[in-house]
Parts: C-alpha cells; structure tokens; sequence
C-alpha cells in the first residue's frame, strides 16, 4: 500500500508539471496504524436538503451604487490610497495603510512549524499584523477567514491588476463594554484587503442594502462570525454561520462621504454616506438562505440533519471540465462528524449567473456532500479531486493556543488523525493560536508558485487582564506569558501545497 501510494504522489506531480493545475497530490509515505472506520466518508444528501434559495440585491446595490455611492473605487485605491486627514480635513492617522511587520516575540509560535514530523515546512509568506492602532492584539477583532486573488483568478492571480489576500474580521463585545450597539455590535464584519507587492492593507466594511428594492436608497453593516470567505472573478463568498452565504460585489467598491476615527454612524445621514469611519464599502449583491435557520452552531450542538452550518468556505476548480465547486464546512469544537458540501459554481465565462453558485428549479445545486466522523473543531478546509478521481481534502483543526493540526485526507481514509494532546503532552503539527482558513494560490503571474494561505487568530491576554480567559491564556504556548501586555499570535502564511512536508501531515 505504502508503493501504491508513492506512485499517486509521483503521478500527481507529473499531472501538476504538465497542466498547472491544482496539486493532485497522494501521501507518500505508509499509513499508521488503520482504524476500524474512514475519517471521512461521503453522504448522500435528500432532494432538497442543503439547498439554498438566492435573495437577490442586485437592483438594490446598483441604485445604491449610481445614485448615492457614486465616488466609485477599485482595489488600487483601496490598497494604494494613502489618508492623512480625514473627510472633515482634520489630522487622523487611523486612516492611514497599515504595513503587515515581521512576526517577533511570541508570534512566530502562529507560524507552521520547524522541526516537528513529518518534515519542516518551509514558509514562503509570513507576515503578522501592524501594533500601529493596535490589529495585532486588540481584544474586539478577531481575523478569521481567508481568501486570495490567486484563489479567485488561476490565469496570473490578479483581479483589477492587483494581488490581494483577503481577510474577515468579527467584532467581540464584553460585558462591561460601555457600547455594545451600531458601528459596536456583537459580530460586526470588516474585510482588509493586503496587497502582496508592497504587503500594505486597508479595512474595509461590508454592507448592505436596508431593502431589496430596485429604489434602495440606505446601506447598513453586516453582521456574522466571517469564519470562512472565499473570493472568485468580482465576487467575495461570506459564511452567515447559521442561515447560508453572502455575496460582495467588488466591482460595485465605494468610497463614502463621511470618514474618520471619530465616525460611528453607517448608511445614510442628511444625504451623506458614512460606513463606521472606514472609508471604502464593500456591497452586498446575493444572500443564500438555507430552508431552515441552524438551531445551533455551538461547540456542543448536536448536528441538525436539516441544516448546516455554515463555518468555512473554499474554492475548487479540480474535477475537470467547467465543475468548479464552492466547498462549505462545519465547526463543531465537540462534536465529531461535521459535514462538508460542495455546491455547483457558475464558471466566470457562463452564459448564466456567471461567478454565482448554479441553480435548478430557483435552488442551489449540491455536488456532493461529505461526513467527518474522525474530525472535530475543523476551522478551515478545502478540497481537490487527484488524478485518479479521489476527492481530497486538507483540514486545519484548532487546539486553542496548543499546536494545531494540519491533515491531509481523503474519502475513504482509515489512518488516525493527529490529535491536540494534553497540557503535559501536546500533540498537533501545525501552527498554535488557533488556524482558521485554507486557500490555494496556484500562480503568480506567468510562475507557478503552488501555495497553501492560511492564518491564525489567536492572542495570549496577560495574567492580570480582566478578559483573562482560564483554559486559553493559561494554556499552550500562553502558559508561560509573563508581559503585562496582551501578546500576538496573529500570523497571515503561505507555505508550498506541493511540500511533502505539507502534503504528508494527517
């Protein structure tokens, strides 16, 4: 088994040299010791089940779009325009581009590891957050999907001329936050978006119409977890965890009237547009709805048969022929055998709806549909089909501040997956503070560069902090902290899909 398995790793790299595509990539070593069941094993959904219907924004963002958002932008202006005064003409730096820094004192513990088994990984991107207004520690944001313009367009990995890795945030209230509403609500969502040349970013809010109506004419935030993204042509995919998927439209990118570090207001006011001080919108165009809202999506809910979850997301082009599938995952920190679903994505050449997930009947199209019974707590995942047509599939899987895991999978798959250890024995092969996204960034420009994006979301508080969180600040690599500050485990990385070092962890 262990020769059969080397000769699929070869293949796959022969069929990767040959067409540029995605890695069809086997393990190339043994399997460990067999268990009695597949760690993932493929579902066969109902009818309807998983099916979502499509609301549709489109005539209400494009009115919002002419008629009151009309300082129109693209991804230049949002990645290259530097601020420093506000829209009132006062001194604000808060406006201006954040650099992404080399990662330094705890935060490289975020990076995929050296010197653990099967091999050290080398690390071809890795950048941690600017400490300028405080993205690299602040307790209120948290990044948690990812997504890349390599991802979006596999031609040369540019959308508008730009390379961009993209990035959800979610914003966390406190009990004795003195604001807990408008620009400070539970959940709040922001983008930033990165340019890779110059390693700049910008925030960026994302919004929608208050109405489906062709005569909108107010925006407001958006809220969810933002735990999964992904980005093809002009669209930017959403998890809105418990009720389906959102769509952003970056060809429809908006610079408001109103910006600046001291504006807390959103949409319309007295005909200006403001957007939380931020001063680019992202708009929504689409919202899939599942046919019924997730009881629940918490770490111990029992999984609702009639409804997902939706926690992360990801692009699959492989397959061939024009069968591009948008992967949809599930987080259950507790409970083993979260789904994964892969629905049918309109090519961005389609005739039909093109970019938009395909419909049948005004319902979305299930490709297939995947259980995870030897998976718990997968906070990111993506998924290939190999060279023989086995779907594969990589998840990353949170162990808190410990180091996490990486796996590599596939249907039918017998071998024990590595687990998080204890707090005298840690276990995982992958970066600590909690990895969240997976996505493939096959080409940059005319190179073939074959990378795997992923980040981490964690921060150690320090002993004395009144958020102090018992079992996550004291644990892991947390353990020991003995600043007075809170310290960063945030890391945005790129490594090599095609690494064996990657490609062999389980």
């Amino acid at each position: 088994m262990a020769r059969a398995r080397a000769l699929r790793w070869k293949a796959a790299l022969a069929a990767l040299a040959a067409a540029c595509t995605a890695v069809l990539a086997g393990p190339a070593t043994g399997p460990a010791a067999a268990v009695d069941a597949p760690v993932v094993r493929s579902l066969t959904p109902g009818a309807d089940q998983f099916r979502l219907t499509d609301t549709d924004y489109t005539a209400a963002t494009a009115n919002l779009y002419n008629r009151y958002l009309t300082k129109h932008a693209d991804l230049t202006d949002v990645v290259t325009t530097d601020y420093t005064v506000n829209s009132a003409g006062q001194t604000d730096d808060w406006l201006n581009l954040r650099q992404m820094r080399p990662c330094t004192g705890l935060e490289p513990a975020g990076l995929p590891p050296a010197g653990l088994p099967p091999a050290d990984v080398e690390k071809k991107t890795a950048w941690c957050w600017s400490s300028a207004h405080g993205d690299d520690t602040t307790q209120h944001w948290f990044p948690q999907g990812l997504s890349t313009t390599g991802t979006a367009d596999g031609g040369d990995g540019a959308i508008q001329g730009r390379s961009v890795t993209a990035v959800a945030w979610h914003y966390t209230t406190y009990d004795d936050d003195p604001v807990t509403t408008g620009c400070k609500t539970n959940n709040l969502l922001k983008l930033t978006l990165i340019d890779r040349t110059t390693q700049k970013y910008r925030h960026v809010l994302l919004t929608e119409p208050t109405s489906t109506s062709g005569s909108a004419a107010d925006f407001s935030f958006v809220t969810g977890h933002g735990g999964g993204i992904a980005w093809y042509a002009n669209y930017l995919y959403v998890t809105d965890t418990a009720n389906g998927i959102r769509v952003f439209d970056l060809n429809k990118l908006a610079k408001v009237d109103t910006y600046g570090s001291g504006v807390a207001t959103v949409g319309m006011n007295g005909g200006k547009s403001s957007a939380c001080g931020y001063p680019y919108v992202l708009p929504e165009t689409h919202r899939y709805f599942q046919a019924r809202r997730a009881p629940s999506c918490a770490a111990d809910a029992p999984i609702d048969p009639a409804s997902l979850c939706f926690s992360w997301l990801a692009l699959d082009k492989t397959g061939g022929g024009s069968t591009f599938k948008l992967v949809t995952g599930e987080w259950y920190g507790d409970t083993y055998g979260s789904r994964v679903v892969r629905y049918r994505l309109n090519p961005a050449g389609s005739a039909t709806d093109p970019g938009l997930l395909a419909t049948s009947a005004d319902r979305t199209v299930v490709q297939d549909a995947f259980t995870t019974p030897g998976y718990r707590g997968l906070q990111g995942g993506m998924t290939w089909t190999d060279a023989q047509g086995v779907v594969n599939f990589a998840f990353s899987k949170g162990c808190g501040t410990k180091p996490a895991v990486l796996s590599h999978t596939w249907t039918g798959d017998t071998r024990p997956v590595t687990g998080c250890g204890s707090e005298t024995a840690w276990g995982g092969n992958w970066a600590a503070g909690s990895p969240q996204a997976l996505s493939y960034w096959p080409k940059l420009g005319a190179d073939q560069v074959n990378e795997l994006w992923g980040l981490t979301e964690g921060i150690c508080r320090a002993k004395g902090d009144k958020h102090f969180a018992v079992g996550a600040d004291d644990s892991g690599v947390c353990k020991n902290y003995a600043g007075s500050t809170t310290a960063s485990l945030r890391t945005v990385f790129a490594v090599g899909f095609t690494d064996p070092a990657v490609q062999n962890r389980h």
